[in-house]
């Protein structure tokens, strides 16, 4: 999973579904030796940058996760004004581009045109229903995304840098208002987050204010930084200023976090804590006015294809049957004696699979992590004539917010690679951190998966600047959890308990299908879904309920792994079906990775206009 936290929610989500046919001829070969492009091409290719600027001074805090040249200073004001905007924007850019007659374009310049139409198209289908998506739940909002957005993207290589997180701090106060009253005109329509998550939000929001300069606690002593803090001290120590201006940045930052930071999320944890009452049902959103029609937009948003939900969840149930009968194999493979459940435990809880919740145990999965992902780094030319530039390390996710975020994510680097990717593990529970599990983790999360596909797209200079940054779930989840299948094809899982975590892995990707649509549409409780997964699969309890939470405050969104998958798989074998010898699996991940993120609809035709060029 990648966490784009504090970006335009469409981005993280996915793209709205364009039919192909609104661009004839895309089908059309490519030339092999590119064209000038057309007046008609420049043109809009002029028009695409002219809105990416727009929109990056619309959206200070994509200038910062981007990083590039400053200000970084302000934050970006998620108010209904900035929504009512950005639906206009989208109506009259969606003007504009009809006026380009789409005959005169290249094959890219046309998927160019599709992708931009799909991008407006989203903003105007999913404005009617911002207040349904929850501005705040366990899994995101302010009590976590400003202080995780400031230590992760706000990097120091300058004074005026330090100035800057010392601005965004003052700023913090405004920006929680905006959010505050958000959270209200939710409430008041009915859409509050289920009743699970308030304790977490609260929990996230007093860890931001915890240690100093704030009051201590009795977990937390006088001496002990807040993570904020922590993290302003550390990189302002690597600029190497003199002494008297470190201690000025240093008495800013604590000025600013104890007259700005601290009021308002104590006022953010005032206003949780009095909706807690009202919450008092845990429903997915189905409850909420409307919820049913909500749902069918989400699960279009998240995999880009018009799918009937009952139908997701018959094919789910199909999906986990088949991939239980490959874990019974396993079984066999080493000897295991009893029924798949028995070993479903055995692998949750026998000591030999998970490394001990000490500082030592946790560093050696630190250690595990990067070996597997430097291993298949050496080995990519096997697989890839296009590699990233940018680098890869793992982390452990920060204290402050480890109790309120997924086992594990991955967040980009910089488009400059200064600013490396990173595999974060969530190390507070080892009980979700299973040996067997963690090969197909590094491949789904680093190498050849989300920082493999994220970098390349980021990297191809040859693309308009939005395609480079787009992200579509469907075509990025499922393109990670491909990345986790295809290594066993050439040699890699030699340990069959690290197989039965491979297999593990995408068995849980299916379970999603069932418990996606199960909670949303057939309105599976929160307990009756924990008892599905524990039964079919062979994640850890704690896991597991981690992610039902999550699937109740992210509809759809869990859809998009195993449904991106199928497409890619389903496309590769059609691809050596027509070509036979002549297939290259260099050449199809090429062609699969070296347009940006695109909807599953397009990579079709991608893959379709690769084969016909190949077959000729």
């Amino acid at each position: 999973m990648t966490r784009r936290t504090l970006l335009r929610r469409g981005l993280m989500a996915g793209t709205a579904l364009v039919a192909l046919e609104a661009l004839p001829g895309l089908l059309a070969p490519v030339p092999a030796v590119a064209a000038e492009p057309s007046e008609t091409e420049k043109a809009l290719n002029a028009f695409f940058e002219d809105c990416w600027n727009e929109d990056l001074a619309r959206d200070p805090q994509q200038r910062t996760v981007l990083g590039l040249p400053g200000p970084h200073d302000k934050w970006t004001i998620p108010d209904e004004a900035h929504q009512l905007e950005s639906l206009h924007l989208a109506e009259q850019r969606k003007k504009t581009l009809d006026g380009f007659k789409t005959a005169e374009l290249s094959a890219s310049g046309q998927i160019s045109a599709i992708l931009f139409r799909n991008e407006l198209q989203q903003t105007l289908d999913q404005y009617p229903w911002r207040n349904h998506t929850y501005v705040i739940s366990q899994l995101t909002g302010p009590h976590t995304d400003i202080a995780s957005f400031l230590i992760t993207y706000h990097n120091m290589t300058s004074p005026q840098d330090a100035d800057d997180y010392v601005t965004r701090l003052q700023g913090i106060a405004p920006l929680m208002d905006v959010y505050i009253a958000r959270i209200t005109k939710q409430a008041d329509m009915g859409v509050l987050p289920p009743a699970f998550a308030f304790k977490s939000i609260l929990e996230a929001a007093r860890n931001v204010i915890t240690g100093k300069p704030f009051a201590a606690t009795d977990v937390v002593t006088a001496a002990e930084s807040s993570p904020l803090l922590a993290d302003f001290t550390e990189k302002v120590n690597g600029l190497k200023l003199p002494e008297a201006d470190q201690a000025r940045l240093r008495a800013a930052a604590e000025k600013a976090l104890t007259e700005q930071v601290q009021p308002a999320f104590q006022k953010l944890i005032a206003k949780v804590g009095a909706l807690e009452a009202k919450a008092t049902a845990s429903n997915g959103v189905w409850a909420l006015p409307d919820g049913e029609k909500f749902y069918r937009s989400q699960v279009l948003l998240m995999t880009t294809l018009p799918l009937d939900p009952a139908a997701v969840h018959a094919q789910g149930l199909k999906e986990v049957a088949a991939l239980q009968d490959e874990m019974r194999a396993i079984m066999a493979k080493v000897g295991f004696k009893g029924e798949l459940r028995a070993f479903f435990d055995y692998m949750r809880t026998d000591k030999r699979f998970y490394d001990p919740a000490t500082p030592e145990g946790r560093a050696t999965l630190l250690k595990r992590a990067t070996d597997i992902i430097d291993h298949m780094r050496t080995d990519l030319d096997r697989f890839f004539l296009t590699k990233p530039k940018a680098p890869i390390v793992v982390k452990a996710v920060e204290a402050f917010r480890e109790k309120a975020t997924a086992s594990a994510f991955y967040e980009p680097a910089s488009p400059d690679g200064s600013r490396p990717g990173v595999f974060y593990a969530n190390l507070y529970d080892m009980s979700v951190n299973p040996i067997p599990m963690l090969e197909s983790l590094c491949y789904h999360e680093g190498i050849p998966g989300h920082h493999m596909q994220i970098a390349i797209a980021q990297e191809m200079a040859g693309l308009p600047t939005f395609r480079r940054f787009i992200w579509n779930s469907a075509y990025g989840e499922g393109w990670a959890l491909y990345a986790e299948r295809f290594p066993k094809e050439y040699g890699y899982y030699q340990d069959p308990y690290s197989d039965a975590g491979r297999i593990a892995s995408e068995l849980f990707r299916a379970a999603r299908l069932v418990l996606d649509t199960g909670i949303h549409l057939k309105r599976w409780t929160r307990e009756q879904a924990i008892t599905y997964m524990n039964a079919n699969t062979a994640n850890p309890e704690h896991d597991n309920i981690t992610e039902i939470e999550r699937y109740f405050v992210w509809p759809g969104q869990a859809l998009a792994y195993k449904i991106g998958m199928n497409k890619i798989l389903e496309l590769r074998e059609a691809a050596k079906a027509k070509l036979g010898p002549k297939f290259d699996i260099r050449a199809f991940h090429d062609t699969v990775l070296t347009s940006g993120s695109v909807n599953l609809p397009v990579l079709e035709t991608l893959v379709q206009d690769w084969v016909k060029r190949t077959a000729a």
